[in-house]
Order: structure tokens, then C-alpha cells, then sequence
């Protein structure tokens, strides 16, 4: 099975978790945090999800699945303790046209939730399709460790940079590949140490040279 990897922002998704558990808990986390309307249908819920129906993009529907629960959602996650109601979510999900993941069996859902690690605004994410949880959730622990917050403070600055009138107008008339060259430049050593230490106007003018220059 071959995967694609689709990044989906949060606060633009409507989202249907069919499932109270701790699992569906940890798989609506990051939905959550991101903004999404998330509507969450289930008999019960533990306690994670109570508290999140303190926010007013979250509701919740006290009782079994139906088959119109997935009305106009863009995202559907199937996270009971039921092999049968999970398939029969996921049935009505493709009916309706919507991607759904499936928490019990992820090759039988249309879509999959990659551990992640974020440094916003920078995401970095890791899936199998082979299903392998243990692998990924390696993975995620080595990514953690490589990547600390000094890169998401990177991507903010390049951000930043790109939305300079300046700089556009320097690197506007070069070349693509010479345009992306200069922009990997600025992921070296001494830009991100300047960033962990706390230099960021440092670290910007650094950037901003090294966007700039025509030397190797």
C-alpha cells in the first residue's frame, strides 16, 4: 500500500470522532489543540474529553453511532472498542465520500495519523503502512531528539524573511535552483546556534547575509 502524506490544518476541519476512550482521546489531542470543530459521539467519555468540552469547537453527542453522524465532516476517526462499529463508521464514511481512520485496524481506514512532532511553525511526521506503531513511535522519539524548538524558531525566521519586499526583489530575478540553494544555506550550525542562545535579530541578520550573498 503506498501512502501519501497530507498535512490538514486544523482550524479550517469539521471532525467526527465516533468513540470516548482513552484512545480516541489521544487521536483528537492534536485536533483539539489546533482548532478543529470536532464533534465527538460516544455513550461516554473519560475525563480528557470532558475537559475539552470547555472549548466552544467541541460538542458532544451522548450516545451510539448513527449512520448520519458524519454529516458534513471533512474528517471522520472511528476509535471504539468495537471491531464491527469501527467498520461500520468506516463504511459510512466512503459512502459519504470522507477520509476516515480507523484506530483498531489503520489499513482499513482511507487515511492515517502520523506521529508527529511539532516546532511550530514547523511539523515533522512519520507513518508506516505496514502497521507498525512501535516503529513510528521510535522514530517520532528520534526526530524529538534531533529536532529541538531552535528549528520551528528557524522556520519562523524564514517566514519572516520571505515576506521581506528587499530580499524579494534581490532573489526575484535569479534562477529557482540558485533561489533554493541560498535558502539552504541558512539551515547551518551557527544560525541555529545563535537561535538556541536567543540571538534572533543575530540570527536574522545572519540569514538575511547569507540569502544575499552570491558566494558558495
Amino acid at each position: 500500500m503506498y501512502g501519501v502524506p497530507i498535512l490538514l490544518h486544523a482550524q479550517r476541519l469539521r471532525v467526527v470522532c465516533v468513540g470516548g476512550g482513552s484512545v480516541a482521546a489521544r487521536k483528537v489531542a492534536g485536533l483539539i489543540a489546533g482548532g478543529a470543530v470536532l464533534r465527538i459521539v460516544a455513550p461516554s467519555i473519560v475525563d480528557d474529553l470532558r475537559a475539552a468540552l470547555t472549548a466552544d469547537h467541541v460538542t458532544w453527542e451522548a450516545r451510539p453511532h448513527r449512520r448520519d453522524d458524519i454529516g458534513d465532516a471533512h474528517l471522520v476517526i472511528a476509535a471504539t472498542d468495537d471491531p464491527a462499529v469501527n467498520a461500520a463508521v468506516a463504511r459510512d464514511a466512503d459512502a459519504a465520500g470522507r477520509l476516515c481512520v480507523r484506530v483498531d485496524e489503520g489499513a482499513a481506514g482511507s487515511a492515517a495519523m502520523m506521529a508527529a512532532v511539532h516546532r511550530d511553525p514547523l511539523v515533522l511526521g512519520v507513518a508506516t503502512t505496514a502497521g507498525v506503531p512501535s516503529l513510528t513511535r521510535a522514530l517520532r522519539l528520534d526526530l524529538e531528539d534531533r529536532y529541538g524548538p531552535e528549528y520551528g524558531e528557524l522556520a519562523a525566521l524564514c517566514a519572516e524573511l520571505r515576506a521581506d519586499a528587499t530580499l524579494a526583489a534581490t532573489l526575484a530575478p535569479l534562477d529557482q535552483m540558485t533561489r533554493r540553494a541560498r535558502w539552504r544555506r541558512v539551515i547551518r550550525p551557527d544560525i541555529l546556534d545563535l537561535i538556541r542562545a536567543g540571538h534572533l535579530d543575530q540570527a536574522k541578520e545572519a540569514a538575511f547575509a547569507c540569502l544575499l550573498s552570491s558566494s558558495d
